[in-house]
């Protein structure tokens, strides 16, 4: 109910907000966020998780998304029908099936994590 809070710091970044959606949920249509979010159901629809430092997509075991994923960070245990771009860190774990291509700063691949496409790495080397 009542949140404590640091001198100097506000009410917004207090907290990063979070966003869940469900097991039972299936959303048909696109998803911008600016912050956390965890998917448990399914997706039919493109997926935006940019704007702040701390933006992440969890794609759960048991979430589905039919659609292109373009987060900052992206955390991947379930399946995933499209392509995922990131500019910063993609995670596949053991339960992960994805199927299509990732661009990515940084990747982290779990033994047992399946990929049907290509990787790139977008990483920008300083001259």
């Amino acid at each position: 109910m009542f949140r404590k809070m640091t001198f100097g710091q506000s009410e917004s970044s207090a907290a990063t907000e979070k966003t869940i959606i469900g097991q039972s949920a299936v959303v048909v249509g696109n998803i911008v966020s600016q912050d956390l979010v965890q998917l448990k159901g399914h997706v039919v629809g493109n997926i935006d998780v940019n704007g702040s430092p701390n933006a992440q997509l969890s794609v759960l075991s048991q979430a589905h998304v039919e659609g292109d994923i373009n987060a900052q960070q992206a955390v991947v245990n379930g399946v995933v029908t499209g392509n995922i771009e990131s500019t910063g860190r993609v995670e596949l774990h053991s339960g992960a099936d994805v199927k299509g291509n990732i661009s990515y700063a940084t990747m982290a691949i779990e033994h047992g994590a399946k990929l049907y496409g290509m990787m790139s790495s977008n990483h920008v080397k300083p001259l």
